[in-house]
């Protein structure tokens, strides 16, 4: 396997990869050719390891969107709010002005934590960031970076509504996506796209255009010897930021509302929105068949991204100011630079009746964290304005073998459906220090460290690793014409806290040909991060009651000052999981759904709130936070989905709507949040920061020269944190209810010709915005609304895009 021990190794790896590339084969993820949206004949392995079935035949809910749901929801250029417009069970927040969240962005799953879905790439499990998510909406939580896969190498996309720890292992608490990449020597394609946010803004009264997003991509099909082929891309992305930061009262916002702060009041000095952003990737999916009848498969994808955010501003009048550097004022802007690896090689074939599949995977992700036109206010007018902050390092290594068969057992009417497997895993996780100066004191009278976010110090690094071995099993068989029941278990061991073991049970009855019912019930688990069990960064951000900053450390929770207010080392969340459901086809194209689900959460892995402290060796510290095992949840909620494809008006008419409602609810706290009280920031959005339903309508129309899609969405009532003392309490803290709320997206295409497609349309065309924040939690007007809401801050975007074939 391939080896990296910093981010200074991407340029062997490269070359290793193209070498993998020419000599490798491809995963197809075990999934036919996708049929068009809304048929439920697609065949898939997704969700048992034992055959493959279709969609419809399947014990558990899956949904499989095509590429041509995926190119039409991806105009945005990023993944996850592709996945929120194609699903109603996924929501992805745009997190702002808070840290490293601004250039990684999550998703969430039936309303449960980002790191609670597990991300699959062609079936293999996708390798995590690099970062803990410090200061944005679910902090304490490390996903999979989404925005790393390229856009353009995705040919369709599967969503496995269940808990799935005894097929997949880790992380698939809420359910598993599955990104499958395009393969095989056929045609390819250019794409290119412009696109911008134009909206009224009515806080501050304004007409904006801004957020100008240019992408272009491509990806082609060549032959390999002369039983295989190679599929590879890339694809550029530049989008401007946008910001929808309301004029700030600046006798709330500034320190001591000096004449020069008086100065900017009723002005727009903060930033709320996108990040400006610079995103290359490139790909490759490489399959070739021997001559003795195995197949060597090879896939990776390449990524490099720049970020640019922004934190609060600081007033003239600041402590964290110096007047001689920014008579004015400044805005610190946040500085993300990431390099992101996913690479697999393996070999599959048959041996005596056995179907089997060895593989090796790499995942690699480092992230630099940057800050410019802030201050060291301790050093004085020789501060630096630029600094290095920290770097974080994450890497993975895995070699696995899957087995599978049909096995004829006396007594049973077909043969038993078994698979089985064996997985190694090593994990290592890295921090190095930012500059001296982003961490230094000097003036022990002034803050110390840098403006946006305090230089990592250098015994605050560390690096970690652990080992992780698993075994699983998976059974099932049809035990008459229409009844199959189907078992599932895993055992997990990791070098740092133990063991896991986690079963499923599925059943599948056929109650006609067309009409069955399914249910399953499982277990799951989370196991604890590398980052989560050891990350050490202190930031300077709000205090408990929001009235001013102050420096809080993020400590283990084996470290003395954690262990002083109840810290413990972490284990794993555990989650029971129960789902039952209908699904129905009918003969004239249409299909229907409904299942209901119960996700039982106990030790989820939470912040504590802020525990004053006084540190001998840390004078300036105030508080320190750390994670703990402290919250037990229950969610409930059901998936509707109904659809009809027909031919209508010479085209093809394809109408579909899916609901969820969802509903969290907290069973209980326990150890450090029992003693500290319930973290609100933190707990609120886990609870009811997500809507409590969702509807996505989609009627779309096309035939060889013309096509139209509109796609209303409607998104439930939430509820936020929130320091306007005024909002109902909840669990002692204050928090904002935010109401329904509508979005439409449309498309109109044309076909100038046979090789290319034209099109314009829009997200969000009607320019809506959630409810506006209450003032006593806009921080004096500057965030008039909360970036928690799906519908997000920018307004309307509009674009255009251009498509063409490429033919061998």
């Amino acid at each position: 396997m391939i080896a990296l021990t910093t981010p200074r190794a991407a340029g062997p790896l490269l070359s290793s990869l193209i070498v993998a590339a020419l000599c490798s084969a491809s995963v197809r993820a075990d999934t036919a050719v996708v049929p068009a949206a809304g048929e439920l004949e697609t065949v898939t392995v997704f969700g048992s390891r034992v055959k493959a079935r279709t969609v419809f035949d399947s014990a558990v809910p899956i949904d499989v969107f095509s590429a041509q749901d995926v190119q039409q929801a991806l105009v945005s250029g990023e993944l996850g709010q592709a996945l929120q417009a194609l699903s109603p069970s996924v929501n992805m927040p745009r997190a702002s002005a808070s840290g490293t969240s601004d250039s990684i962005r999550t998703i969430q799953l039936r309303g449960l934590a980002p790191d609670q879905v597990l991300v699959l790439v062609n079936g293999k499990r996708r390798h995590t960031n690099s970062v803990m998510d410090i200061e944005g909406l679910f902090p304490g939580t490390v996903a999979v970076d989404l925005n790393a896969i390229p856009e353009e190498a995705i040919d369709h996309i599967e969503i496995l509504r269940d808990g799935a720890g005894a097929l997949y292992g880790s992380d698939a608490i809420a359910g598993v996506v599955n990104i499958v990449l395009k393969f095989g020597a056929h045609d390819g394609s250019v794409d290119a796209a412009y696109g911008e946010n134009r909206t009224h803004f009515a806080p501050t009264g304004q007409t904006i255009t801004d957020g100008r997003n240019r992408t272009i991509a491509f990806d082609y099909g060549l032959p390999l010897a002369q039983n295989g082929s190679l599929h590879f891309g890339a694809d550029y992305q530049k989008r401007g930021s946008t910001n929808r930061a309301g004029r700030t009262d600046s006798s709330f916002a500034s320190y001591f509302d000096t004449p020069a702060d008086q100065a900017l009041n009723n002005e727009v000095v903060f930033r709320s929105g996108d990040p400006e952003l610079s995103n290359k990737s490139l790909f490759y999916n490489a399959d070739l068949r021997l001559s003795g009848g195995a197949d060597l498969y090879s896939f990776a994808t390449l990524n490099w991204r720049n970020t640019k955010g922004t934190g609060f501003f600081r007033y003239p009048g600041d402590p964290t100011n110096n007047p001689a550097v920014y008579p004015n004022g400044y805005l610190p802007v946040s500085l993300g630079e990431s390099h992101d690896v996913g690479f697999v090689a393996g070999a599959r074939g048959d041996a005596s009746g056995w179907k089997w599949d060895l593989s090796a995977r790499e995942g690699y992700n480092t992230f630099s964290y940057g800050l410019e036109n802030s201050l060291n206010a301790s050093l004085g007018v020789e501060s630096p304005t630029s600094f290095h902050v920290a770097d974080f390092t994450y890497e993975e290594r895995a070699v696995n073998l899957d087995i599978a068969r049909q096995l004829p057992v006396a007594g049973l009417r077909a043969p038993l459906n078994v698979s089985a497997g064996a997985e190694y895993m090593h994990q290592a996780y890295h921090s190095t220090p930012g500059d001296p100066d982003s961490y230094a004191q000097g003036d022990p009278t002034l803050p110390p460290g840098s403006q946006g976010d305090n230089g990592l110090r250098p015994q605050d690094a560390v690096h970690l690793a652990r080992h992780v071995t698993s075994l699983y099993v998976d059974v099932d068989d049809e035990i008459s014409p229409r009844l199959l029941i189907g078992g599932a278990g895993r055992y997990s061991d990791y070098g740092d806290y133990g063991s896991s073991t986690t079963g499923k049970l599925s059943v599948r009855l056929n109650l006609t040909d067309d009409f069955l019912w399914r249910g399953a019930v499982s277990n799951s688990f989370r196991a604890p991060s590398l980052a989560q069990t050891g990350l050490r960064l202190t930031t300077l951000n709000l205090n408990p009651t929001g009235s001013g900053l102050q420096n809080t450390a993020w400590v283990p929770p084996t470290d003395p000052l954690a262990q002083a207010n109840g810290g413990v080392a972490l284990k794993p969340e555990k989650s029971v999981n129960y789902t039952t459901g209908l699904a129905w086809r009918g003969g004239s194209g249409s299909e229907a759904t409904l299942d209901l689900y119960q996700i039982k959460l106990t030790d989820r892995i939470t912040p504590t709130g802020q525990f004053g402290v006084s540190s001998p060796q840390d004078p300036t510290l105030a508080a320190v936070t750390f994670l703990t095992n402290g919250l037990d949840t229950t969610t409930r909620g059901l998936d509707a989905v109904v659809s009809h494809h027909e031919r209508i008006g010479g085209g093809e008419l394809k109408v579909s709507g899916a609901l969820n409602r969802n509903y969290n609810h907290q069973d209980g706290l326990r150890g450090a949040l029992t003693t500290q009280g319930v973290n609100a920031p933190v707990v609120i959005p886990l609870l009811y920061g997500s809507p409590s339903t969702k509807l996505v309508l989609n009627i779309d129309w096309s035939n060889v020269q013309w096509g139209a899609f509109v796609k209303p969405i409607r998104y439930g009532r939430l509820y936020a944190f929130t320091y306007d003392s005024n909002e109902p309490a909840f669990d002692g803290a204050n928090a904002q209810r935010y109401g329904n709320a509508w979005t439409v997206d449309a498309e109109a295409h044309f076909n100038p010709t046979t090789m290319s497609t034209l099109a314009i349309g829009g997200s969000n065309i009607f320019n809506r915005y959630p409810d506006q924040t209450t003032p006593g939690g806009t921080y004096g007007g500057s965030f008039p609304y909360n970036f928690i809401n799906p519908v997000g801050l920018n307004g309307a975007y509009y674009y255009v895009r251009l498509s063409i074939k490429l033919g061998h």
